[in-house]
């Protein structure tokens, strides 16, 4: 069984070592990581977004901070 798993990992190092696998590679890789960080993204901002609701705020409003009338 171990040399199977070994003989295994060797092929797949052999597929990956070539440049042309590593062209392909690399681009679909930086397409899915940046679907990844997308979905996340999206993800916060409901998250954000449903708090806000909850507290009675609206989220679409501008944020603006709270200043007493003597700050500048």
């Amino acid at each position: 069984m171990l040399s199977t798993t070994l003989l295994a990992r060797t092929e797949w190092w052999e597929f990956l070592d070539h440049p042309d696998t590593l062209v392909l590679a690399i681009p679909i890789v930086a397409i899915l990581i940046g679907g990844v960080v997308s979905i996340t993204r999206l993800l916060i901002r409901h998250r954000e977004r449903m708090a806000m609701i909850e507290r009675g705020m609206h989220p679409d409003l501008p944020q603006t901070p709270n200043m007493r009338p003597d700050e500048s």
